[in-house]
């Protein structure tokens, strides 16, 4: 069990994660060898990290996350039951069997598991891998003295089991520090200042720097601090580093490095022709079914989410609904139909907001998770994006249900059907822009303020805003026929209206009076041949009644909008779905989550 000290900035934690290959940026360079061979591509696997932060899904049970672990990172050969039977074990080594089928949960709620009980579980989550060697970084950060010392005195009862530990630490106490068997001390720069056994109550450490002329340790104080103190001292005229480079202590580590390599270089040997060099343990079948069960699981215990989403569109649809409540056959509801329906287009937007922070969330588990090698970027892609349908699904058949007949839309049974698959595939559109957006935003913050230049534009060039023969020429040519709210709203719009008789009531009519001893269907009759709309009083000699339209296509033929594009319009509705979940994938594989 070594301890990894040094001030801050000694580069403790850089050394960390260059020894377990969890440092993603700048240049490594020389040699890194385990059991005397180079470090096989299985070393993240086979190895324990234990970040400084405790973070874990808090809708997962202690048991199922340390059950998570095991079976993606144990070898595929291990029987899940032996699995589950070293989870028990390791459960009960950490003290947390009371516990056990208890939600993680969040720290900032006050609901789940205590803090000092996280840190032990981000401990068992390396555990039941069953690591060659286990790496912490920080372990008693953040904890009270007892919490600390019952940390420390556990990785101590750890390696008395032979389990090899490497651990970062910061000014511990003396009590903390005595439980360490070797220490590695650097120094700003990362310079080694001591590499070696500690001794009985520090003695061989103090030893060292007594004999290099530091000054005598008095026998109350802790080792610890003293030695920081001394190597932190800008008054000594002592070049520790230069020291420690002439020491024979630095001779015969080397010497022993030597040994050891020579020692365990067949055994390196062996190990890698056991076939031991995967970096994941299971397929991508197993990855991707054991990752999606793990995240379904978690979205449905999500219950906040989950009712925050179902009462946004309920909320939505009785608000809008009951705005335009029953509309009927004349020529203003046909106004108030296409605003009805646009409306739809436009609270979808909100759907953005709320799927983010989700995304994010799970992005940030899959970040430590992927670091251990335990599943990868296509097993998380696949999870992340397919396990929100079923619920858009329900919420948004949910809306359909509560909004349909409140407007009073269409009861043609297959335009009812259009239009219900239509807002599927939107609400299933703005989930995956959504994702899309955060995919490649490094937190919320960012996404939430690269959502309005993507829906704005979308919005405003879909035809309804601005009619698509007064747009602008220039954005007539592309951005219309680039926003899928323009497919969405042309096919619904049309799916509705197709053929439906247009009655105007009596303040709607333009009033007109015609030549004496004319009808008011002789005086305009050819007109109304050729035009839109229709007489309502033709035989009349005065005030003529003209209403603008007869049928509902003469309303959106003036949009430049066709009913037989309905379905090609939902076709490359579903083309612009496909292309966010590509599109999302992509930003999953290349995006670098965990940068250190």
């Amino acid at each position: 069990m070594t301890a990894l000290m040094g001030s801050s900035g000694a580069g403790k934690t850089t050394l960390l994660d260059a020894l377990s290959q969890r440092k993603t940026i700048g240049r490594l360079d020389g040699t890194m060898l385990m059991n005397g061979a180079p470090q096989p591509r299985s070393f993240r696997r086979i190895t324990g990290y234990c970040e400084q932060l405790d973070v874990h899904n808090p809708h997962a049970t202690v048991r199922e996350a340390l059950r998570f672990s095991a079976y993606l990172r144990q070898p595929a050969h291990v029987s899940d039951a032996e699995k589950n039977e070293y989870v028990e074990r390791v459960i009960f080594l950490l003290g947390l069997t009371d516990i056990a089928d208890c939600l993680v949960g969040e720290p900032e709620s006050g609901e789940g598991i205590s803090l000092e009980e996280r840190k032990r579980l981000t401990i068992g989550l390396e555990l039941v891998s069953k690591p060659k060697i286990l790496f912490l970084d920080e372990p008693t950060s953040g904890l009270d003295a007892q919490a600390s010392f019952k940390i420390v005195h556990f990785l101590r009862r750890l390696a008395a089991e032979g389990q090899t530990i490497l651990c970062t630490i910061h000014q511990p106490s003396a009590m903390l520090f005595e439980q360490f068997d070797r220490l590695l001390l650097l120094v700003r720069g990362g310079h080694t200042v001591y590499f070696g056994d500690l001794g009985a109550d520090a003695q061989s450490l103090i030893g060292y720097f007594e004999r290099n002329g530091a000054p005598k340790c008095p026998p109350t104080a802790n080792p610890a601090e003293y030695i920081l103190d001394v190597v932190g001292s800008r008054a000594a005229a002592i070049d520790w580093p230069q020291a420690w480079m002439q020491s024979p202590e630095r001779a015969t580590a080397l010497s022993e490095i030597s040994r050891i390599n020579q020692i365990k270089a067949s055994a390196g040997a062996d190990h890698a022709n056991k076939g031991d060099d995967l970096v994941y343990a299971r397929n991508y079948t197993y990855q991707t079914r054991l990752v999606t069960q793990r995240m379904f699981l978690s979205y449905w215990r999500n219950i906040e989410y989950n009712l925050t989403r179902l009462a946004l569109q309920v909320m939505c649809a009785l608000i809008v609904g009951f705005t335009f409540y029953k509309l009927n056959d004349s020529a203003t509801d046909l106004q108030n139909k296409v605003f009805a329906i646009f409306e739809c287009s436009v609270l979808s937007i909100l759907v953005i907001n709320q799927v983010q922070p989700e995304f994010l969330r799970q992005r940030q588990y899959y970040g430590r998770e992927t670091s251990t090698n335990q599943y990868g970027w296509r097993a998380f892609a696949f999870a992340i994006i397919f396990t929100e349908w079923p619920f858009s699904l329900i919420s948004n058949t949910v809306f359909f249900l509560a909004f349909y007949w409140t407007v009073g839309l269409n009861t043609i049974s297959d335009r009812i059907g259009y239009f219900y698959f239509a807002y599927i595939i939107l609400g299933l559109f703005s989930l995956t822009l959504g994702q899309a957006i955060a995919a490649f935003s490094p937190n919320d913050i960012v996404a939430a303020l690269l959502n309005p230049i993507f829906t704005s534009m979308i919005i405003l060039f879909c035809g309804v805003t601005i009619p698509y023969l007064n747009m602008p020429k220039f954005w007539r040519s592309w951005m219309y026929w680039l926003s899928p709210y323009h497919y969405y709203v042309e096919g619904v719009i049309t799916n509705d209206l197709h053929g439906s008789q247009v009655r105007c009531r009596s303040n709607e009519f333009f009033t007109f009076n015609p030549p004496s001893n004319q009808t008011c269907a002789t005086y305009a009759g050819s007109w109304i041949s050729r035009a839109a709309g229709y007489i309502n009083n033709p035989e009349a000699t005065s005030a003529c009644e003209y209403c603008s339209y007869k049928v509902g296509d003469e309303f959106y033929t003036a949009l430049s909008w066709n009913f037989d594009h309905r379905w090609r319009n939902m076709g490359i509705l579903i083309g612009f779905v496909a292309f966010n979940v590509v599109f999302t994938v992509f930003m999953i594989k290349i995006f670098k989550v965990n940068k250190r």
